[in-house]
């Protein structure tokens, strides 16, 4: 059965190295015994000047900041909102839908992504 499912973020995007973040917080995907299609995910980048590049992966929130399973990498200009769109059926994600920033600034609430798990 789907089940939709969009969200956000509930603490700012960090570099990679030091923390990684899900970008539907509160959702733990394999520990449901579920997978999550996401069809979009939805950015905006605070920075005055700097593009923000996002790696997308599937995996838990890492406090060590070394997760595996790198989805896709995503570049948002200065102060814009970029939003992206998945065809169906979407990517898969198996454990979970987490980001890491490299440049530019991603607020709480900043990020998101939406889908269905199944």
């Amino acid at each position: 059965m789907r089940v939709p499912l969009s969200g956000n973020n509930d603490e700012a995007l960090d570099v990679k190295g030091t923390d990684i973040r899900e970008l539907i917080s509160g959702e733990d995907f394999d520990g449901e015994g579920v997978v999550f299609h996401c069809r979009g995910i939805i950015i905006t980048n605070s920075h005055a000047t700097e593009t923000s590049s996002i790696e997308i992966w599937d995996s838990d929130e890492d406090a060590g900041g070394t997760p595996t399973g790198q989805i896709m990498t995503l570049l948002c200009p200065p102060k814009a909102t970029t939003v992206f769109d998945f065809p169906a059926p979407g990517i898969t994600f198996k454990t979970n839908i987490a980001a890491s920033l490299v440049g530019g600034t991603v607020a709480t609430i900043s990020a998101g992504a939406l889908g269905y798990k199944e």
